[in-house]
């Protein structure tokens, strides 16, 4: 090759590269979302748990001694039918009888003091109208009289209490049932102590429901809450109402029971396993959305919008009930307006997006 056309290679190279076509700049492609419209509907807030047929509280009496005591009749026997009023135990308590007769000799004691109060009085009384016996002898008397007769009052009111406490010593059947447990015999010695019963009686023809609520949930339970009881192999749903809920003693406990009343006469035996859902509470005609479209932060709380114009606005909201899955909108949405479910954190406001298919 010539020296000339070698340079006009050369100078032929700057030239093709300056007039080839620059790379087209690629547009941003819209993030794809899914979104959920916003609907309104009665929205229900549910505690599902598992329960059982129990006693009713008022048809379930377990029997402890009143104090240390030795067991001087225990009729019943398992499985045993009960009346109202029948013998259930009669107690031997020491202390009581230790009791009565320190308050009958204390007894004995003022009406001895009295009864020579009253005949020094009428000595005295004798003496001072005969014109013998000072006036202040008299008086001294008299007093001495009024004070023996307080005494010996006060005596026998503490004797009458005490006879009344005697009633411990015998407990009755206050309604009609079964024994449904034993754990003593005759001539047994008790203690005053919840791990030392002696003998149930249940009526097994009044029931109802014994469930576990966590904590949260049971500060949200009330007396007269509606809920529907299932056996765990039936069909059919039982109508109940909230009886009772523990009162909490233990601060640390995970959970406390809540009592139900059915509503109709019970069907289910003792000890039948159950499903139970009490309704907390309801909302009616309320604007519902995914509880994962609705995101709190320092600045509030907030949905994202998915626009008809593809773009995600951010819109403060009011939140009412949440339910689980389901959030009502209180204030700042619309029914029908569609929210973002997909990562709604993660959407910048304004930016542009796709609703996925």
């Amino acid at each position: 090759m010539s020296m000339r056309c070698a340079l006009a290679f050369v100078a032929l190279v700057p030239l093709a590269a300056c007039g080839g076509r620059e790379p087209a700049v690629e547009e941003a492609r819209p993030t794809v979302v899914s979104v959920a419209a916003a609907r309104t509907d009665e929205l229900r807030d549910v505690a599902s748990v598992s329960g059982t047929i129990v006693p009713s509280s008022v048809a379930d009496l377990t029997i402890y001694a009143p104090e240390a005591a030795e067991i001087l009749e225990l009729p019943k026997k398992p499985d045993d039918p009960v009346q109202i009023g029948d013998v259930l135990v009669r107690f031997d308590i020491a202390s009581l009888n230790q009791e009565l007769a320190a308050l009958e000799l204390e007894v004995l004691d003022a009406q001895s003091r009295f009864d020579r109060a009253q005949s020094e009085l009428t000595r005295q009384a004798d003496l001072f109208a005969r014109g013998i016996a000072s006036r202040n002898a008299h008086e001294d008397a008299k007093l001495a009289q009024a004070t023996a007769e307080s005494a010996l009052g006060a005596a026998r009111n503490r004797l009458d209490t005490a006879r009344a406490g005697q009633t411990r010593s015998v407990i009755r059947a206050t309604f009609s049932g079964v024994v449904a447990g034993l754990w003593h015999a005759e001539r047994d010695t008790v203690r005053p102590d919840p791990s030392d019963p002696i003998i149930r009686i249940i009526d097994p023809s009044r029931v109802q429901v014994s469930v576990q609520l966590p904590i949260v949930q049971l500060a949200r339970v009330v007396p007269g809450q509606t809920a529907t009881v299932r056996a765990i192999a039936g069909a059919v749903d039982e109508e109940a109402t909230v009886a009772s809920k523990a009162q909490l003693i233990d601060p640390a406990a995970p959970t406390g029971e809540v009592r139900l009343n059915f509503v109709q006469p019970a069907t289910l035996p003792l000890d039948t396993p159950v499903s139970v859902s009490i309704l907390l509470d309801r909302r009616a005609e309320a604007v519902i959305v995914p509880t994962q479209a609705v995101i709190r932060d320092e600045a509030g709380t907030w949905v994202m919008v998915a626009g008809e114009d593809g773009i995600a606005r951010r819109r403060a909201i009011r939140q009412g009930l949440v339910a689980g899955q389901l959030t009502q909108i209180a204030d700042g949405l619309s029914d029908g307006e569609r929210v973002i479910i997909s990562t709604p954190a993660d959407i910048v406001d304004g930016e542009a997006i796709a609703i996925a298919r």
